[in-house]
């Protein structure tokens, strides 16, 4: 069955159980409902938000008394944790069927079951938490509103000094950019019209948006850029931050989007891979304008609602938070520890402060692009000798025994960790944590296309043996292996693979060559250009080959050529003599260099 035949329900509804399942008391309909229709099916729409930044921020404006209104889909335990808060929750679907299902699921939630155009104008509350943006606010059963009149709804439902929490969709998002899926209007169909561009009541821009709520009574405390989706933000970038590149905070901004995109896209086909469209923009203080979307925070009161952060990074999935200012204080703590594959999920970054300096990996590839080969042997042996230094007899523990080039710092004062994500239970072997380290810079050399002094036939393990010697160090196949190993278990333990996942991917990391495309984030002009890099390996190969024949043949000639002039002699006096007047002055010269010998030793 394909995609979209499977969209179809595959029988009609069931009448007669929907009118023998009993009432649900906290359900109301407020008119324009869609019946049959979900939005909890991710085949038809975008996922429900979730995420721990998200249980953050509204986890901080509910108080036990506050009325608050949730528009659109959302995640269930963000619903809970405003429950649980001591809030009077009031949740707005379009959905009749995931309304029934709330009402059940939170029975101390009142759940409506509508359009928003249908909300009553007199009903205002202290909390507007909307989440899910605007799109999914309008019914195919009722009058349509634009974005703009959508927001607008949003803010009138915001009473006197109270607060609305808005995720804003951004079209010119590096989401929307790298996006490769064709046929999506078709086959996900939870906007019911075709997003229109040319739409000039939709606020395209931060400031627009801003200007749009400023407009409708509400003050903007804080405007955060979120990335790398609008459903699951996991690095929320504050105004301090926003497009100011001198901030001795921009490292570490870059490693966190980098984690971040990897983490979110990883197997997934896009145009071109996002890390390199925000790299780009983070050096050009353009994050702002790639945002995948916007989250404000506004007040209709004169006391502003929070404090605003420079940098929240927190987990797509869970609740653990932090803030990364000049100290990283963690927010939200993990519900519980999480072990796997001998791994430990790093609870508390230790991370130093924001101290001036860079990413170690961004350095070592811009001395790759520039063949600075001096400045790249001081910069691997400073960072080998500074993790050596980390080792107590031949081991590393803790989180930089899994730290990647990317996640060092180099500072005034030498190598710094930045905060990653799994830590090993029991220390690692030092040369494995060096072996690997170097051996996935290889791979992203390679993988990336990425521009290296050496050849482009390298493949990654040669590339890692040529990077060690750099430092003075060699490599062996079982320290190679351990290293991969050691990688695997990593992902094993960030993705959950299984064992036969694990196999594969083991094979697919041994095999990186010249001409491999990415191994993580499979885009489509990274693709283009592992296939350029293969034909052209190929057409190397094939323009030696014919450059040997011809030397071959050339060389064969000449030896033909002087076969025949030595066979042409060989057959006639003339040569007959020659070759006698030869072996015969071969002779003389013999005899005359023993007689000399004599005539020394008397």
């Amino acid at each position: 069955m394909s995609d979209a035949a499977a969209l179809i329900p595959a029988q009609g509804s069931d009448y007669a159980a929907a009118l023998a399942t009993p009432p649900v008391d906290n359900l109301r309909r407020l008119g324009g409902e869609m019946f049959n229709w979900t939005d909890r099916d991710p085949r038809r729409g975008p996922s429900l938000p979730r995420g721990a930044l998200l249980c953050h921020l509204i986890g901080g404006l509910a108080a036990p008394g506050r009325a608050v209104l949730v528009a659109g889909p959302i995640a269930d335990d963000l619903v809970t944790l405003l429950v649980d808060g001591g809030a009077t929750v009031t949740w707005l679907l379009r959905s009749l069927v995931d309304a029934e299902e709330s009402a059940r699921a939170h029975p101390q939630v009142t759940v409506l079951a509508g359009a928003a155009v249908k909300l009553d104008p007199a009903e205002t509350f202290d909390l507007v938490v909307a989440v899910d943006g605007v799109d999914r606010l309008n019914s195919s059963e009722g009058e349509q509103m634009d974005a703009g009149q959508l927001v607008d709804r949003l803010a009138e439902a915001v009473r006197a000094d109270g607060v609305l929490l808005l995720m804003h969709d951004n079209r010119l998002g590096v989401h929307h950019t790298v996006r490769l899926e064709p046929g999506s209007r078709e086959a996900q169909d939870a906007a019911w019209y075709p997003v229109d561009d040319h739409d000039t009541h939709r606020p395209a821009s931060r400031e627009q948006l801003t200007d749009r709520l400023a407009g409708a009574g509400l003050a903007v405390d804080v405007a955060y850029a979120a990335f790398p989706e609008p459903g699951a933000p996991t690095v929320l970038i504050g105004p301090g931050l926003l497009g100011n590149v001198s901030s001795p905070l921009r490292p570490r901004l870059g490693t966190a989007l980098s984690q971040a995109f990897a983490l979110a896209y990883r197997g997934r086909p896009v145009l071109s891979d996002p890390r390199v469209l925000v790299t780009r923009a983070l050096r050009a203080g353009a994050e702002e304008t790639v945002a995948p979307a916007w989250l404000i925070i506004a007040r209709a009161g004169d006391t502003p609602a929070v404090d605003p952060h420079e940098l929240l990074v927190g987990d797509a999935r869970g609740t653990f938070a932090y803030e990364v200012s000049t100290v990283t204080t963690v927010l939200e703590p993990l519900a519980s520890p999480i072990e796997r594959e001998g791994l430990r999920r790093v609870a508390e970054p230790l991370a130093a402060g924001a101290d001036d300096g860079y990413v170690l990996e961004e350095r070592l590839l811009h001395l790759c692009a520039t063949a600075g080969l001096r400045q790249l042997r001081v910069e691997l042996g400073q960072y080998e000798s500074w993790l050596s230094g980390q080792a107590v007899d031949g081991a590393l523990a803790g989180p930089m025994a899994l730290a990647d080039l990317a996640d060092v710092m180099v500072a005034a004062d030498g190598p710094v960790p930045l905060p990653t994500r799994w830590a090993p239970i029991e220390p690692i072997a030092y040369e494995t944590a060096l072996v690997r380290a170097f051996w996935a810079f290889a791979v992203q050399l390679i993988t990336s296309a990425r521009p290296h002094p050496w050849p482009i036939t390298s493949s990654a393990v040669e590339l890692t043996s040529t990077l060690l010697g750099m430092v003075g160090r060699g490599v062996t196949d079982d320290q190679l292996r351990a290293a991969v190993d050691l990688h695997v278990r990593l992902e094993a333990a960030e993705f959950e693979l299984t064992l036969a996942e694990q196999d594969a991917r083991r094979l697919q990391l041994l095999a990186v060559t010249a001409g491999t495309g990415s191994v993580d984030i499979p885009g489509f002009r990274e693709l283009t250009e592992a296939l350029w890099r293969q034909r052209y390996e190929a057409s190397h190969l094939l323009a030696m080959m014919e450059w040997t024949e011809q030397i071959i043949q050339s060389r064969d000639n000449t030896l033909s050529k002087l076969d025949l002039e030595i066979q042409f002699y060989r057959r006639r006096f003339a040569g007959k003599a020659l070759i006698a007047g030869r072996h015969a002055y071969r002779l003389a010269a013999r005899d005359g260099k023993k007689a000399i010998k004599r005539l020394l030793r008397r």
